[in-house]
């Protein structure tokens, strides 16, 4: 085989450059079109909500300010969207006992997706959860029963402690959904608010006006009438209302005389008796509602007399959804006192004291 000449060998050297480039040329028009096509992808694909929330207020759910590994219904507040139709009450979840969570589909792939890449949605939320379908509404078009006549545990309580937070935004771009207070950040309080109002009884004797053991207070009969203990809650609107009869025979504790003991006493609220100042408190959650009269207020002492003691006059809270209302009740042989009262917003309610006579 002879020898290349130069102008061969250059013509030939050129070729194989010239095959190089578009080898290379090629190579890097597909590398670019693959990164396209995954870019594409990803814009194309739904994008999974991300939660978190938080509870308003320094005392925030029924007992404390914690969340108890909570459920909670989420929902699109864009009722005209293919987002509003899709989700109206999806179930979501968090193991968290502190004031903040961080909250997962209660089942893994059913959580909210973000698909619609040009706009931001509106989302609100609601605790405890109640049971339906994702994409439709629970109780009677979102109004949920509501009983509050029988709530003697801190669970029971929890049962009927609406919670309800709206105006969190999220969107394809931007999917974490904040349902907490973002004021100081300038922004908007998103966080979770009660919807319900509390009611607190504290209720002690008094030693100069004849009692001398508290104990008495332990085993006593307790009757509260004068409030509505059926309504609904709305989750479209966070609103609770009662709508039933006047109950005038509300036992909170009824006791079986002549020897009450823990086993045979009836509770209807939750107690806590102090063994060492003597005082007991009974907690009451229930429905937002304007009394058109003051409630009455039964006590009959475990003391073997079988004296009742009563306030008719006296006790009167607005009873506005968000706010604890406690009263400070003194049992005397000439009758019940209330004797101070404080309204905070639950969000802190307030306090009223007064005395139960004859």
């Amino acid at each position: 085989m002879g020898m290349l000449t130069d102008d061969k060998y250059f013509n030939q050297k050129n070729k194989i450059m010239t095959m190089n480039m578009r080898f290379f040329i090629i190579a890097a028009a597909a590398t670019l079109l693959a990164a396209c096509t995954q870019e594409n992808e990803v814009q194309n694909n739904p994008v999974e909500a991300r939660i978190t929330a938080g509870v308003s207020g320094p005392k925030t759910r029924a007992v404390d300010n914690k969340w108890n590994a909570d459920h909670i219904g989420v929902m699109a507040v864009d009722a005209n969207t293919t987002m509003g139709q899709k989700y109206k009450n999806v179930e979501y979840q968090t193991a968290s006992t502190g004031t903040s969570a961080d909250f997962t589909p209660a089942t893994d792939g059913n959580g909210i997706f973000f698909e619609d890449a040009s706009r931001q949605f509106t989302f609100a939320a609601y605790a405890p959860y109640e049971t339906s379908y994702a994409s439709s509404l629970p109780g009677n078009k979102g109004k949920i029963t509501v009983n509050t006549e029988n709530q003697h545990t801190v669970e029971k309580q929890e049962d009927i402690d609406y919670i309800y937070a709206t105006g969190a935004m999220g969107s394809k771009s931007s999917p974490l959904i904040s349902f907490t207070d973002n004021t100081a950040a300038g922004g908007s309080d998103c966080s979770f608010k009660h919807k319900m109002a509390r009611l607190i009884l504290k209720v002690q004797v008094s030693a100069a006006d004849g009692f001398t053991d508290p104990s008495v207070l332990r085993f006593a009969n307790y009757k509260l009438g004068g409030l509505i203990h059926e309504g609904t809650f709305d989750i479209l609107t966070g609103t609770a209302s009662a709508t039933g009869s006047v109950v005038n025979d509300w036992m909170l504790i009824e006791s079986t005389y002549p020897t009450p003991t823990t086993n045979t006493v009836k509770y209807k609220c939750v107690t806590d008796y102090n063994v060492n100042t003597g005082v007991m408190t009974l907690t009451m959650i229930l429905l937002p509602q304007t009394l058109t009269d003051f409630l009455s207020l039964d006590i009959t002492p475990d003391d073997g007399e079988n004296q009742t003691y009563s306030n008719k006059d006296l006790i009167k809270p607005a009873l506005e959804a968000g706010y604890s209302y406690t009263y400070t009740i003194t049992v005397k042989k000439t009758g019940l006192t209330i004797s101070g009262s404080t309204i905070a917003n639950w969000n802190d309610g307030g306090s009223h004291s007064g005395d139960a006579t004859m």
